[in-house]
């Protein structure tokens, strides 16, 4: 898993942990409505914390700004964006990470 030059590719390491995910067992379902925390990952940028935001938000109808916290990694280059969104149910919280899975600008999610 790597480009050639011993760094892993973003897409092949959220490959390889989507695959892993898919071989656990089933975990328990949540009870919902739930606040849920996306957790986001990305290319460092000044617009990437709303971007990410407005991503969630496609789905939830409202992720608010004072529910957002920006970590950036030791170096700079990526930010961690936890999203906090209140959620219906589990097909909700699926289309989110449907959408985060399409968006080229997200590196990774948990």
């Amino acid at each position: 898993m790597g480009n050639g030059n011993g760094s892993a590719d973003a897409k092949d390491v959220v490959r390889a942990v989507e695959q892993a995910a898919e071989q656990q067992p089933q975990l328990p379902s949540l009870g919902y409505p739930l606040d849920y925390t996306f957790k986001i990952m990305g290319l460092a940028s000044e617009d990437f914390a709303d971007h990410a935001r407005r991503l969630v938000e496609q789905v939830t109808g409202a992720a608010p700004a004072d529910q957002v916290v920006v970590r950036a990694s030791n170096k700079g280059k990526y930010l961690s964006i936890s999203v906090v969104a209140r959620l219906s149910s589990e097909e909700q919280r699926r289309a989110v990470y449907q959408i985060l899975r399409a968006d080229q600008r997200v590196v990774y999610y948990l």
